[in-house]
């Protein structure tokens, strides 16, 4: 496993008034190493299908969105 990712109570105080979540006095320092443990292993998986043997492995499900323009029109 690599570095672990340290993730702030400030930072998580950041992220959700960033995106308008509420969250109640106290919280980050229950969300910090939660958090901290989401981006470590993500940066993780992101290296391992990074590496070449991995890049022709597609994902299970593909999202598509519809066209706009033909709908309005």
């Amino acid at each position: 496993m690599n570095e672990r990712i340290e993730v702030s109570e400030a930072s998580v105080r950041t992220l959700a008034d960033l995106a308008s979540l509420p969250l109640e006095e106290g919280r980050e320092a229950l969300l910090a190493p939660q958090l901290g443990d989401w981006l470590t292993a993500a940066n993780e998986l992101n290296r391992k299908m990074s590496k070449p043997e991995y890049r022709t492995i597609m994902p299970a499900t593909v999202f598509t969105h519809p066209n706009v323009q033909e709908e309005n029109e």
